[in-house]
């Protein structure tokens, strides 16, 4: 029993030293990885279900640009503004510039033609945007 108890709080210690150094997004590499490009929204995930985009999602965009500025695309709708980083540095928040519309979006992985990020809606749904270098 002893080893059990052991052995339960080596991997406790493991696990919850790994979510603390973790492999979390910094700031520079959101700098350095997101911006500056037009990505395209290739695919959504939501619920663990890969979709395409709809018809009129098809030329949706998001577009970081390296003076803090953005422009979103949705459902063939653009929005202009300002974008932050927030913390944790693994967010990023897009603001237009009448405050009418703004969204936070996770950073879950950037690559150098394709990321991900994600956004949880105000009823906590996630939607996972896979993103492609225009």
């Amino acid at each position: 029993m002893k080893n059990l108890a052991f052995l339960f709080f080596i991997f406790t210690s493991f696990t919850l030293r790994a979510q603390i150094s973790g492999d979390q997004i910094t700031a520079d590499e959101i700098k350095k990885g997101l911006t500056g490009k037009e990505w395209k929204i290739i695919k959504y995930e939501l619920f663990g279900v890969d979709s395409a985009p709809l018809p009129e999602q098809v030329n949706d965009i998001i577009s970081l640009k390296n003076d803090m500025t953005f422009v979103v695309v949705e459902n063939g709708k653009e929005y202009k503004g300002k974008w932050t980083i927030l913390n944790p540095v693994v967010y990023i928040n897009c603001k237009e510039s009448s405050g009418l519309w703004s969204k936070t979006y996770k950073v879950i992985s950037i690559g150098e033609k394709e990321s991900i990020i994600e956004y949880k809606d105000p009823d906590l749904i996630k939607t996972k945007y896979h993103l492609e270098v225009k």
